[in-house]
């Protein structure tokens, strides 16, 4: 699977709940070894919602020491808070992503 295969995404609950577009993966580099390259990647989450680049540019953290220049521009964006869906939710990868309805409980292969 490529990571353009869940880029943009629609990812749905199992009860039909939408919870939005897949619009950043989280990756961690955990995995087996590969050669002189280092410790393969995992996909640890898919960053949900159209807070995403916001978060990326740090400007969702509610820090006083904020600069009052970026507050007002982007303050209506800063309330669509991206939402992290952990991978192991994930129950299946097709037209739609589907992920558990309940968080604490994981997907069969997870």
């Amino acid at each position: 699977m490529r990571l353009s295969d869940l880029l943009g995404q629609e990812v749905v609950t199992e009860g039909g709940e939408h919870l939005g577009r897949v619009r950043d993966v989280r990756l961690v580099q955990d995995g087996p070894l590969l050669g002189t390259w280092g410790a393969a990647f995992r996909v640890d989450a898919l960053i949900v919602g159209r807070g995403a680049v916001l978060a990326r540019l740090g400007l969702t953290r509610d820090t006083p020491s904020e600069p009052d220049l970026l507050q007002r521009p982007f303050g209506p964006f800063r309330r669509r808070r991206p939402v992290p869906v952990p991978w192991d939710r994930v129950v299946e990868v097709g037209d739609v992503i589907r992920v558990t309805d309940d968080p604490t409980r994981r997907s069969p292969g997870g």
